[in-house]
């Protein structure tokens, strides 16, 4: 364990010192943020590559994939929250049982 904290509080200090003498943040993070799910054009790049969409209605049709995927997401976060709350509400009940 004491070698795991070590690496941490050295992986730690490494990222605090490459921020510090990173000029432009929002130069260094631009790549990530392009690539992000968030980002419109990543979902205009993906409806462009399947061609099925004419290029005047890539933009309406980028809202709306990434809005069906973040409602997929919130689905999903809701249904895995449901889960643990049974699951820790089980435990409970076995619990008390014993």
């Amino acid at each position: 364990m004491a070698d795991a904290e070590r690496r941490r509080q050295a992986a730690l200090i490494a990222v605090h010192t490459s921020w510090a003498k990173t000029p432009d943040r929002q130069a260094r993070v631009r790549p990530a943020i392009e690539a992000s799910p968030v980002h419109l054009p990543y979902w205009e790049a993906r409806i462009r590559a399947t061609g099925l969409v004419r290029e005047e209605d890539i933009p309406a049709a980028a809202v709306n994939a990434r809005a069906a995927e973040m409602r997929r997401r919130a689905a999903k976060s809701a249904e895995t929250r449901r889960r643990n709350r049974a699951a820790k509400q089980e435990a409970a009940r076995q619990a008390a049982a014993s």
